[in-house]
């Protein structure tokens, strides 16, 4: 206990102790560092300078996954009909096959750094006020939405099948009231937990103790 007090700042220590034990152990455990708690040396565009961060989290790493397979794809095919085209000379001249082959690395980076850069900086923030999203749409251009705490009337979160089964990863369903925006967020990892901390805050909120 003392250890949890150690870690959790005193006015958010009323929140369920499981649901935050829960997070700090899959923070830790992360190579990937998709999920925050209680980050420090965090901040983004409007951040009060009384307003504190419980969670930052990106989408779960296995979002990568398609987008490097795809790569990997993209590079073997030209290498192998390189290698091919020194023995079958049906296959035309190797220097196609260089060329392409340079041109595969060339798109291949490209794909690499533009998937990592947006999944790194798009960002889900819950703070003691409200729930935030950056989202990187290009290299250019960042949306941003948020919701306070006191307009979300409900949090709901669902597992998407065999995956959500396996990595822990989900759909967290975030529903304000009237006419605010409804946030959808996909390939969150501990849905469960986090739900259920969106939930604590927003109670917390209500009776005024944060």
């Amino acid at each position: 206990m003392n250890k949890r007090k150690d870690t959790i700042p005193k006015k958010f220590q009323k929140i369920n102790e499981t649901h935050i034990s829960e997070l700090q152990r899959d923070e830790r455990e992360s190579f990937f560092k998709d999920l925050l708690v209680f980050p420090k040396r965090f901040g983004f565009y409007s951040k009060g300078p009384d307003e504190d961060v419980v969670l930052m989290v990106r989408k779960h790493w296995i979002v990568l996954v398609p987008s490097v397979l795809f790569t990997i794809l993209l590079l073997v095919l030209p290498a192998l009909l390189l290698s091919l085209s020194f023995r079958y000379e049906f296959l035309g001249s190797y220097k196609i096959y260089i060329g392409a082959f340079i041109l595969s690395v060339g798109i291949g980076v490209n794909i690499i750094l533009t998937i990592i850069l947006k999944w790194y900086y798009t960002l889900h923030i819950v703070t003691d006020r409200r729930f935030v999203l950056v989202r990187m749409e290009n290299a250019f251009f960042h949306s941003y939405a948020e919701a306070p705490l006191n307009k979300i009337q409900d949090v709901t979160h669902r597992n998407i099948g065999i995956i959500g089964t396996l990595f822990d990863v989900g759909e967290v369903d975030i529903d304000t009231a009237g006419h605010e925006i409804d946030f959808e967020l996909k390939y969150i990892p501990k849905p469960r937990e986090i739900q259920n901390v969106l939930m604590d805050l927003i109670q917390m909120r209500k009776r005024r103790e944060i």
